[in-house]
């Protein structure tokens, strides 16, 4: 007999009604799922061709993906789009980021003050951070004649700016270079002399014969750098309030993405209770006398003193204190770690380093100017390394509708610029764009300057601390190199040990450390120096 529609009809009336009703939820449920696939991932990108194409996902959005490894999923998403690095979007639970890895889009994005001002981002950090809604009013609040928070003639705040912004000002006239910069490397350097001493050996690591002694590459590098911007901010205070002051903000800073993101807290997250000790301790830090707090830098001290005459609350206060200890210790030992961990790799490259290092030293004293200035090998290794390990996100909230590369951004989603993605840019820098080149900006000096080279971000945003950083890496090699002797310890087999991994499975703020456990064992013997 012919099926006719009439019939088919019947068919399916009767094969529908045999069905119970959990199968037909599912049958509707996959259903509805298809059709919403279908237009999000294929019918919408082809109607509306200016705005971002947006990364396919079978679970509602990218949140595990993201924070399971967010390197992959960044790298699934250039795949997905052909590598033409256009700008495409990942979901993440309520928020949409708008994925940008192109040099001129980098650059258009960091040019656009207005839609993409950093205010915006700001502003998300200070409540990620512990700012409530009175502390958020009274720290954007500009200062006018008659206000609570206004003083004529503020030689505190002399522009009459927001709070928020005089710290961003007090931070700049800090870090950029100077007299008050000087200082506060100086303070650095003084610090790492008395650590990094012969006296300290026996403390680090086991015995392996004589004064020789096997340490961690990598511990060494956390202890003593973040015992010394601590010491150079705060004196010894912080170390006499809280002994552990270098540990919590170890601790702190390894999990430090998870304020920033503001990771989901079901179960209690490590980072909680290393920050709660590390604003217990600013609390009491802020409350001191100002004559027991002589040791601080001027920006601390000044900060301090521009948070009382606005009146924000101490959680807040800590709060500021601790942004800025954060961003301090965020970057400097990872990068100190993989600049060490390439010279000591290649016993060339280690040789050229340590006569650069070397020449910097005149009757016992560093000069950290001439060594800043004369260590091509060093400079080269430094920007790569920053080019290989450095996994910033730059992050800034869309507050106007703008169009970069031809695509259309809303307002309330965000952007994201991920250092790695456009570190790694086959189109800029070739093959071997994933390979360590100790040469590469010997060979090519200008790519320092590239768009596609953002280590210290760009725009107004660009980072004040760059130079003091780079003195405070250069310092701690060099000191570490005039006071001992490092070899590579080599295995029971007399073999040279894998070189670490880079740790990219969860998302990173800065320059990214060693995969957990993974780390380079260094045989360390005081010299006569």
């Amino acid at each position: 007999m012919a099926l006719t529609p009439n019939a088919l009809f019947v068919w399916c009336q009767g094969w529908w009604t045999m069905l119970d009703p959990w199968s037909l939820a599912v049958i509707f449920l996959t259903l509805c799922y298809s059709v919403w696939r279908f237009w999000c991932f294929t019918l919408k990108p082809w109607l509306y061709p200016r705005q971002p194409v947006e990364l396919p996902y079978w679970i509602p959005c990218h949140t595990l993906a993201f924070f399971g490894n967010s390197d992959k999923l960044l790298e699934r998403g250039l795949n997905y789009t052909k590598r033409t690095h256009e700008i495409y979007a990942i979901q993440l639970l309520v928020k949409k980021l708008y994925i940008i890895t192109s040099p001129a889009d980098v650059a258009a994005a960091f040019r656009d003050t207005v839609a993409l001002r950093f205010d915006g981002h700001l502003n998300e950090l200070l409540l990620n951070f512990g700012f409530n809604a009175d502390a958020i009013r009274r720290g954007w609040h500009n200062p006018k004649p008659g206000d609570w928070c206004y003083i004529p003639n503020n030689p505190i705040n002399p522009k009459q700016l927001n709070f928020i912004h005089l710290t961003e000002d007090i931070y700049k006239k800090q870090l950029l270079p100077g007299g008050r910069m000087d200082e506060i490397c100086a303070a650095f350097l003084n610090a790492l002399h008395k650590s990094i001493h012969r006296d300290k050996l026996e403390n680090w690591g086991s015995s392996v014969g004589g004064k020789t002694r096997r340490i961690s590459l990598y511990s060494l590098c956390r202890l003593a750098m973040v015992d010394a911007a601590t010491r150079s901010m705060f004196g010894s205070h912080l170390h006499d309030i809280e002994p552990d002051i270098v540990d919590n903000m170890l601790k702190f800073n390894d999990y430090a993405w998870m304020v920033f993101f503001r990771y989901p807290d079901f179960f209690g997250l490590p980072v909680t209770e290393p920050r709660r000790k590390i604003m217990d301790a600013l609390k009491v830090f802020i409350q001191l006398p100002p004559d027991q707090r002589k040791e601080q830098s001027w920006s601390i001290e000044t900060i301090i003193a521009a948070q009382e005459i606005v009146g924000i609350d101490l959680e807040a206060r800590a709060s500021v204190i601790l942004m800025i200890f954060w961003a301090a210790n965020s970057n400097e030992y990872n990068i100190s770690f993989w600049v060490l961990g390439y010279l000591l790799y290649d016993e060339n490259l280690f040789s050229l380093v340590k006569a650069e290092t070397d020449a910097a030293w005149v009757s016992g004293t560093l000069d950290i100017k001439y060594l800043c200035a004369n260590c091509p090998h060093l400079e080269s290794i430094f920007h790569e390394a920053l080019r290989l390990n450095g996994a910033a996100m730059v992050s800034r909230v869309v507050l106007e509708k703008t169009t970069i590369g031809g695509k259309e951004l809303k307002p309330g989603d965000s952007i994201l610029i991920p250092s790695r993605q456009i570190h790694t840019n086959e189109n800029v820098w070739g093959s071997n764009n994933r390979e360590f080149r100790a040469d590469r900006f010997l060979k090519n000096r200008s790519l320092a300057r590239h768009s596609s080279y953002r280590p210290f971000g760009g725009g107004l945003t660009y980072c004040p601390g760059r130079v003091l950083a780079k003195e405070e890496v250069y310092g701690f090699i060099a000191i570490l190199f005039h006071r001992f002797n490092l070899k590579l310890a080599l295995t029971s087999e007399g073999l040279k040990p894998p070189f670490p991994s880079l740790n990219d499975s969860i998302p990173a703020l800065g320059i990214t450390g060693p995969l957990k456990d993974a780390d380079i064992l260094v045989d360390i013997t005081p010299t006569e120096q």
